[in-house]
């Protein structure tokens, strides 16, 4: 049997190559994102482990929240310095300050780095502890120099002596560059930008007065850094800690692998959904194969084989496409990671240089998906070979059409149980449970599908019945309702998740109009893409002559404490706007209380405040980033307002925060009719700062949904690959329908169908079963996307939007794939020899 089958395969590779390219593609996409992140894990060992290598103790102030940058600790005061310096075996103690600078191009724009950090820090001459070399100039000696590495020296085409400006938390200023940093000869360490002042102009343009973000220490010889770490832990105040300089690296490799773990479980979804779609394109192969193979199955049956070894056999030709797909698989996932990393620097997201590593988990992970969703998918055509009775089949060329009672009782059930799965996880959250609900549903309507394929994909055909070929088309399509359905189902699944996403885009963007014309009052918005801008701003527009009033807009971290040391607490965000401007420039609906702010209360929004279980008049202990606790009452309570998030204090609360920027500023015209006059003054005023855009309210609209638009347009790019599987399938059901019709195909040429009637009738085929799949996905996926707007409606998402244009342009490219899907099919059946199919038995 062994030998029989691999002579079955030796013989049928052809028809099998399609169906395994399938799964090449969705372990691809598995291996590639696996390459891609432990790739880019690799950067970041070798990036902490080379910049802490001489740093045998880390002094830094404990956790006080999360900020824009990730966690906040407390500042240590700069004489810390001095006293750890005098700790027994400390060879070198550097203070270090650490911020956020961003540079002006010499074409007056900011220069971005596609979500890389933007960097300001103190330059400090020591060989043991600066992770940076002087590679052309010197070092910044004053108030008005920087060095910059290389990397951004070269995106900015700047050279030692040039001039340029930098945004920092302090007003715009123009440095001279006087020196080039590499770091062990990198340009950069991983993609992004960093600006070097020396230390006290460090500390005042970053609002570090005095203060040090960390405390690097080296070692003496023969001083370990266990040793050295207690020593230092002993002379240091309250809030402040010591941790080794191994414990950082790794500390700092596991932070970032964190966030590498959750891309990689991004992108490893698109994979399961493609391979998902594979797995029906393998199903109706080997359901067509063994149709196709009944007489030579039975023949063995008749010979002595055993149900069991038939079985094992169709099983055993699975596993070997399956292993072949995976080996295909692995090495096209090294191009996939390219492909993926080109693809997202086009959106913007700069991703660094990396060796291409191919972990030994890789290789597992390739190979058990690739080859267990192959063998998975065969079993049922397997079971449906082994019990065909020997002399029946030999009897009959194909088995007969089995009744759909079964298969509609158990699709009934996986959709119920899938539509409760997703419901309970909408209502309460749960990606995995939201996950098993969605592979349920999608399982459950595909087992239903042959039920409604006839009538639709009958009904559909009857625009193309005018002719003969359009008539026959018709009929293959609706012959099979289990294979249309089966074939269909693929592209179903594809089109049903970009029509969900589609539509809760839509609903995203609705959402964000109605929310910014209901909370925003004011005529201008200053809005930034990077960093944002520093009070200064705020100053300059506040002069301007036709300019009634501004008000910034400042988000950071906040700890909702649960004992008044804060010891624990809730990790919240929190969003500072002076108190004044509210009801002039920024309009929140009150739920309860008064949404009356001064700078010992807290509003909090309606959902947030259900969550805490909080009500106006209580009173809760909060920490800023950079403050002790502090007692706030609940003032009231607002409608959820995303673009006001869901706490809200006064403007003078920001100068706890982490970060003096504000994200936005709101600006309100003294006379309407001035607005035109005024913003061109203040784009003239504010030219100076170049992340700054002055725009109206619809602009500031298109802007925001420009983001969603981004956002929906890389997710459908993903979701694509599952669409062009779903599409070979299509390809290779209707290879295999051709070989199967052979003799029907001959004698339609032998009666005097021209070769292009022949073609258009497997066209016509192909047009019905993609546009069934393509109606039957944007029905499945418009459900889908309204439930999970409406699931999200306490998230913000209030509005409905159904985008019909865009759905329609989806149903019409569905069907014109289904043409361009058709033609190789369809050549091969134009090209046949009549004679010899004729002869086919």
């Amino acid at each position: 049997m062994i030998r029989a089958t691999f002579k079955s395969l030796a013989a049928r590779k052809v028809r099998l190559v399609l169906s395994s390219l399938s799964i090449v593609l969705g372990v691809s996409f598995v291996s590639g994102a696996f390459v891609l992140t432990d790739s880019l894990g690799k950067v970041f060992d070798d990036l902490f482990s080379t910049t802490n290598q001489n740093v045998a103790v880390d002094v830094r102030g404990d956790k006080v929240t999360s900020g824009q940058q990730g966690d906040v600790r407390a500042l240590l005061p700069a004489s810390l310095v001095d006293t750890v310096a005098k700790v027994d075996g400390v060879r070198e103690v550097q203070g270090q300050v650490e911020g956020s600078a961003q540079l002006v191009d010499k074409k007056g724009k900011a220069v971005t780095t596609g979500g890389a950090p933007t960097f300001g820090f103190n330059w400090y001459d020591s060989d043991l502890l600066m992770s940076g070399q002087i590679v052309d100039g010197r070092a910044p000696t004053g108030p008005t120099e920087i060095a910059v590495n290389a990397g951004l020296a070269e995106r900015a085409d700047f050279k030692v002596g040039d001039k340029a400006p930098v945004l920092t938390d302090s007003p715009l200023k123009t440095y001279t560059i006087v020196g080039i940093v590499t770091f062990n000869g990198k340009k950069s360490f991983a993609g992004e930008t960093d600006i070097f002042f020396d230390t006290a102009t460090a500390q005042q343009v970053l609002n570090l007065e005095n203060k040090f973000t960390q405390i690097t220490v080296a070692a003496q010889d023969g001083v370990s850094q266990q040793e050295l770490r207690k020593r230092v832990a002993a002379v240091l105040p309250d809030n402040t800690q010591a941790i080794t300089g191994d414990a950082l690296a790794k500390e700092q490799s596991s932070d970032v692998k964190q966030g590498l773990g959750f891309f990689n479980t991004f992108l490893l979804t698109f994979a399961l959904i493609a391979l998902f779609v594979g797995a029906f394109i393998i199903f109706n192969t080997f359901s067509m194969l063994v149709a196709q193979r009944t007489r030579e199955l039975a023949l063995m049956r008749a010979l002595g084989a055993s149900r069991g070894q038939v079985n094992r056999a169709v099983l055993l030709e699975a596993l070997v496409v399956g292993l072949l797909s995976s080996l295909i698989g692995l090495a096209a996932g090294v191009g996939v990671a390219l492909g993926l990393k080109a693809l997202f620097g086009v959106f913007g997201a700069q991703l660094p240089d990396a060796p291409t590593i191919v972990a030994t988990r890789t290789i597992i992970a390739s190979f058990v998906v690739g080859t267990g969703v192959t063998a998975a998918a065969a079993i049922m055509p397997a079971r449906r070979a082994s019990r065909v009775s020997p002399l029946a089949a030999l009897r009959e060329a194909a088995t007969p059409d089995r009744s759909l009672k079964r298969q509609t009782i158990g699709g009934g059930i996986l959709l119920v149980l899938g539509a409760l799965a997703m419901t309970k996880a909408l209502r309460d959250g749960g990606l995995q449970l939201l996950g098993l609900g969605t592979l349920l549903a999608f399982i459950g309507i595909a087992m239903l599908s042959p039920l409604v394929s006839k009538p639709i994909a009958s009904g559909i055909g009857k625009l193309f019945s005018r002719r003969l070929p359009g008539r026959l088309g018709r009929e293959n399509a609706v012959r099979n309702p289990r294979r249309t359905a089966a074939t269909a189902a693929a592209l179903m699944i594809g089109l049903a998740l970009i029509s969900a996403v589609t539509v809760l885009g839509s609903s995203l963007k609705a959402s964000v109009a109605k929310t910014i014309s209901g909370a925003v009052a004011a005529d201008l918005v200053l809005n930034t893409q990077s960093n944002g801008f520093p009070d200064a701003v705020l100053e300059q527009a506040a002069a301007e002559p036709g300019v009634a009033n501004v008000a910034g807009v400042k988000v950071d971290g906040m700890q909702l404490c649960d004992n008044a040391s804060c010891s624990r607490g809730k990790q919240v965000g929190v969003t500072a706007f002076p108190a004044s401007a509210l009801g002039d420039l920024v309009n929140i609906t009150k739920v309860e209380g008064s949404v009356d702010l001064n700078s010992g209360t807290l509003l909090v929004s309606e959902s947030a405040a259900k969550k805490a279980k909080l009500k106006p008049g209580d009173t809760v202990t909060a920490r800023f980033a950079r403050s002790n606790p502090e007692k706030l009452t609940i003032g009231g309570t607002y409608k959820t307002n995303q673009l006001v998030g869901d706490y809200l204090v006064d403007g003078s609360k920001a100068k706890n925060f982490s970060a003096q920027r504000n994200v936005a500023a709101l600006v309100s015209v003294k006379d309407a009719k001035d607005v035109p006059a005024v913003r061109k003054e203040l784009n003239k005023a504010l030219a100076g700062y170049p992340n700054i855009t002055v725009q109206d309210q619809s602009e500031f609209v298109d802007q925001t949904q420009g983001q969603v638009n981004q956002i929906v347009t890389i997710i459908n790019i993903l979701l694509g690959l599952s669409v062009i599987i779903a599409l070979l399938g299509v390809i290779n059901t209707l290879a295999l329908s051709v070989i199967e019709r052979t003799r029907e195909l001959g004698l339609l040429r032998a009666i005097g169908m021209a070769r292009r009637q022949v073609k258009r009738m497997i066209r016509v085929e192909s047009v019905l079963i993609c546009t069934f799949g393509g109606l039957l996905g944007l029905a499945v996926g418009s459900v889908f996307g309204v439930a999970l707007q409406q699931a999200l409606k306490g998230q913000g998402v209030t509005e409905l939007g159904f985008p019909v244009v865009t759905l329609a342009i989806y149903l019409v490219c569905a069907a014109l794939a289904g043409a361009v899907a058709a033609a190789l099919p369809a050549r091969r059946a134009s090209r046949l020899n009549v004679l010899q199919a004729i002869a086919t038995e």
